[in-house]
């Protein structure tokens, strides 16, 4: 099963076409809206996973937003078939992420396995309107 290495959300991000070396702009956590609800500024999911030693298996990875309250929300699902490093990178480009409430949003990337999805992290983004900010 592969092992996630490291997972941010950025504003933007480069990805060297000849050292494929990924610089993250902007590392975000938080967002200030004028009012709810909102339609938040583009986002991206950025992830490193290291996979097995064999080679590795094709995997499956959700992404889900989670209000502070109610259901959450799948954003995207990824199917990833390794190649010959033991690194693979993935990204989710969130073109703009609805949010009707202030606090405390997650989002949170999963791999599917035989008994369900297995949450490998969950990355806060707080959210406030432009009087409660802090």
């Amino acid at each position: 099963m592969p092992r996630l290495v490291y997972a941010l959300l950025c504003a933007d991000l480069i990805i060297d076409r000849d050292s494929n070396s990924t610089s993250l702009i902007r590392t975000v956590e938080h967002a200030v809206v004028p009012a709810l609800p909102a339609t938040l500024p583009p986002l991206f999911f950025v992830s490193l996973w290291e996979l097995d030693s064999e080679g590795g298996q094709p995997f499956t990875v959700s992404l889900t937003l989670t209000p502070p309250k109610g259901e959450g929300i799948m954003l995207g699902i990824q199917e990833v078939s390794p190649g010959a490093t033991m690194l693979h990178k993935m990204n989710f480009q969130l073109p703009g992420l609805k949010v009707a409430a202030e606090g405390r949003h997650t989002l949170s990337a999963a791999i599917k396995t035989d008994s369900g999805w297995q949450t490998k992290v969950e990355l806060p983004l707080f959210v406030f309107t432009g009087t409660n900010a802090s």
